[in-house]
């Protein structure tokens, strides 16, 4: 039986394909045609139909752009420096967050009154922004492992004071050192 199965291939595929033509079984009997009642069915075509006539005119020039700026959005002069501008700026609402000289600051203040530097606090302090923010504006403020500005400027002057004594010509004296290397 297994080897009946084999021999015809994948389902007899391959008799069928390479063995010599069988004669005709007998021929089947056609099935009962089925009358359907005649009607006249009539087809709209649509080459028929009369089309429209479409005449194509040309868009009405556009006026010229002009924008409309409100009395919020008048520009700040930054000739007497920029917290003086941040300062008169009108569109500050609570919550927003500026970059100053010292890092980022949020801005607490009330949006109709004067604002003030104490209108502004530390984004570090604030208790408006999430944690995940706090992290994303120190990443892209201050690179990993950078000093604050004051911190570098004190470890340049500690720098310059232990910078080594110069002679009278203004070379500097070389001191030789002996150093063990230590290799695991």
């Amino acid at each position: 039986m297994a080897q009946n199965v084999q021999d015809r291939g994948l389902g007899g595929l391959f008799e069928a394909l390479f063995s010599p033509a069988r004669p005709a079984v007998e021929a089947q009997q056609p099935a009962p045609a089925i009358e359907l009642p005649q009607r006249s069915l009539t087809i709209r075509r649509e080459a028929n139909r009369p089309r429209p006539k479409i005449r194509y005119a040309a868009l009405p020039k556009s006026e010229p752009l002009q924008l409309q700026i409100g009395d919020r959005q008048t520009p700040i002069p930054l000739s007497s420096g920029p917290m003086a501008a941040l300062l008169k700026d009108p569109t500050l609402r609570p919550g927003d967050i500026v970059v100053l000289k010292d890092g980022a600051r949020v801005f607490t203040g009330n949006e109709d009154k004067t604002h003030t530097a104490r209108d502004f606090e530390p984004v570090s302090r604030s208790a408006s922004v999430d944690r995940k923010t706090k992290a994303l504006l120190s990443m892209m403020i201050a690179p990993v492992g950078a000093l604050p500005p004051d911190e570098v400027r004190k470890f340049m002057a500690r720098l310059k004071k232990a910078a080594p004594a110069s002679d009278v010509n203004g070379a500097a004296q070389i001191q030789t050192v002996s150093m063990r290397v230590i290799t695991p």
